[in-house]
Formats: structure tokens, C-alpha cells, sequence
């Protein structure tokens, strides 16, 4: 019988007044119902900012947590990725700023917002099949398509390197605060070491801003995979899970799901 790897984007939403009903105390029963009902795997988040962290693992006790924070003293937002202890064990981690000098902390490009940005790779091995996986978490800069092109670019470069030096099933995912068509998702498409596939082209929505209208709906959020994830890809769906005005996030979580068999 297949079984199925479920592997998640899930951009958390940081702390912010104005949020009301949809603040994080709020969300977080929610957040603890759906990862509890749905049981995925691996859950790579962002905009983890240190209460989500002191939380999280209560919430999810079953999961290892990797990551970090990425202003220079490790405060401030982070990327973490989730990962079900009792199937995966964590063979190699490596996170770096991506900026033209990535292990140099708080680092950036110099069109970009004042925000760092960083990138968390794990290398997975799942206990019962021995299949290897390796899932790289990013969240792009917010501000400018410079800044995000560039960015994308340092991603993939980094990629390239990884796998020269060990071929592996990669999963590129996160929110890459860039719209289906433009520089950074072309970039994207066009990569060729290793080439890469976008799970999420038929989803149309990923950030809805809660539904209160301050911004425009767009898809900014994406799972992209290698050649044997693409052909074991089952169905991609997104969380969009709302009850009495309360989602999971402002933006809706996008998950995948993998047949071992065929990794």
C-alpha cells in the first residue's frame, strides 16, 4: 500500500496590532485543531517570531523543530521547519542570510527592505522507506522585485550547490512575495540545477489579508519540487479554514502530498 508524505507552506503571520479577532491567540486553537486533523509531515513556516516559538512546540510535540531567527543577535522574525519525529530524521541543516554574503548575520541586498531574509535547508531521511528528501524554507523580501529577484537567484544558486555535492529530492517552498508571472517566479520556472516545478500553478489565491480588504488577494506562496517529487505529487490543496471570521493566517497554508513509493 502507498503512503503518502504530506508537506506544508504555512506563512504564520507575525504579530501585529490591528489584527483583532484574527491575533495569533485567537488563531492558534485553530492552528492546533488543523495540523492535529490533517497530521502532515513537514510543516515549513514563516514569520515565526519568538511567542509563536514558545508555543509551537506545545502545540506540536510530535515535531522537531529547525530554524532560526534573522536580525543579527537571532531575534526577530524566523523560518522554522516542522518535522514528524516518528517518521523523519533530520540528516543535515544548513540556514544561511540570503544576501550576497550569506553567513554574515542580518545580512542584505542593498535595494532591499530593512528586513533580513533567510533561507532554512533540511535534509530528511524517512525511517521506514530510507527515502531521502531535502526541503528548503525561504521568505523573499516584501518590498522590492530587485530585491526578490536577486534574492531567488541566491536560492538557487545555493541549490546548485547542493546538489552537486549530494542529488537529491529537493522541495523549494515558502512565500516568495511574488506574483505568478513575474521576475522572481520566471527565475524560478527557468532554473535549470536542479530543474524545478511549481505544485501551486493551479492555485489562483494564497494571501486574503484575514478579508478585510487593506490589500488586494494575490498567490504569493508556492511549492516548488524536482523531477521524482513531481512525478509522486498527489493533490495540492490549500487550508483555507475560516470559522466566525478567524482564519489559520492571513495567508492560506498550501499543502502537498508525495508517494513514497515513488520519490
Amino acid at each position: 500500500m502507498s503512503q503518502y508524505v504530506k508537506i506544508v507552506s504555512f506563512n504564520l503571520r507575525s504579530q501585529y496590532t490591528g489584527d483583532g479577532i484574527n491575533a495569533f491567540i485567537h488563531r492558534a486553537g485553530m492552528i492546533y485543531d488543523k495540523i492535529k486533523a490533517e497530521a502532515p509531515d513537514i510543516v515549513a513556516f514563516q514569520e515565526v517570531i519568538e511567542p509563536h516559538y514558545d508555543l509551537l512546540p506545545k502545540l506540536m510535540p510530535d515535531y522537531t523543530f529547525l530554524g532560526q531567527f534573522r536580525n543579527a543577535d537571532y531575534t526577530g522574525e524566523g523560518v522554522f521547519t516542522a518535522i514528524r519525529t516518528a517518521d523523519w530524521l533530520p540528516v543535515f541543516y544548513d540556514a544561511f542570510w540570503i544576501s550576497p554574503t550569506p553567513h554574515i548575520p542580518a545580512s542584505r541586498f542593498e535595494d532591499q527592505s530593512h528586513c533580513p531574509r533567510i533561507c532554512v535547508t533540511t535534509g530528511l531521511r524517512h525511517k521506514e522507506s530510507g527515502k531521502l528528501i531535502r526541503v528548503c524554507n525561504i521568505h523573499l523580501d516584501h518590498v522590492g522585485e530587485s530585491a526578490r529577484v536577486k534574492g531567488i537567484r541566491c536560492v538557487l544558486g545555493k541549490l546548485a550547490e547542493y546538489e552537486r555535492e549530494l542529488p537529491m529530492p529537493t522541495v523549494l517552498l515558502g512565500d516568495f512575495n511574488a506574483e505568478p508571472g513575474s521576475e522572481t517566479i520566471l527565475a524560478t520556472d527557468t532554473a535549470t540545477l536542479p530543474a524545478l516545478y511549481d505544485l501551486t500553478g493551479h492555485i489562483p489565491v494564497t494571501f486574503h489579508g484575514y478579508g478585510y480588504g487593506h490589500e488586494p488577494v494575490c498567490k504569493i506562496d508556492y511549492i516548488y519540487v524536482t523531477k521524482s517529487l513531481k512525478d509522486a505529487a498527489g493533490e495540492v490543496t490549500v487550508w483555507d479554514d475560516e470559522h466566525c471570521g478567524i482564519y489559520l493566517s492571513d495567508h492560506y497554508p498550501v499543502c502537498a502530498e508525495f508517494d513514497t513509493e515513488k520519490i
